[in-house]
């Protein structure tokens, strides 16, 4: 493949990547998919900071910052762990509970936008070409 078809290609993910995020930005409630990754897993069980770090793959230090901005928007808050007055539980609020599911549906809708017009031959075919790219990258760096 010569550089220019691979400077090409690399250029359309980047643009890609940039415009999922800005949809799922505004169809979100302004939330970075990192934020709603964080949200979407604490609605589904209840985890502390490492948990929820080594689910992620991210720092705790990383986690901690997004925390810290999503209790600042009133998405999530620090439960006490009642075994343990050491560690806190990372819960959805109430706010964040209220629109849990519109997340979701605005979430799907950024889906369908992204899916759109694509069989499933088509995801597929793109998803085993992606998955190839980053088999070659991950191969080299380790």
């Amino acid at each position: 493949m010569e550089y220019q078809c691979f400077s090409e290609m690399m250029e359309e993910m980047r643009e890609i990547h940039k415009m999922i995020q800005k949809l799922t930005s505004q169809k979100c409630h302004h939330l970075t998919m990192e934020q709603l990754k964080l949200i979407f897993l604490i609605s589904h069980a209840q985890m502390n900071q490492k948990e929820i770090a080594q689910k992620l793959r991210i720092t705790e230090a990383t986690l901690s910052v997004r925390i810290k901005r999503l209790v600042d928007m009133g998405f999530i808050e620090r439960k006490l762990n009642e075994d343990d007055k050491r560690h806190y539980y990372i819960v959805l609020s109430s706010q964040g509970k209220a629109v849990i599911e519109e997340m979701k549906r605005d979430f799907h809708y950024v889906h369908q936008v992204v899916c759109k017009d694509l069989t499933d031959e088509d995801y597929q075919s793109v998803l085993k070409v992606v998955k190839k790219i980053k088999r070659n990258l991950k191969e080299e760096i380790e």
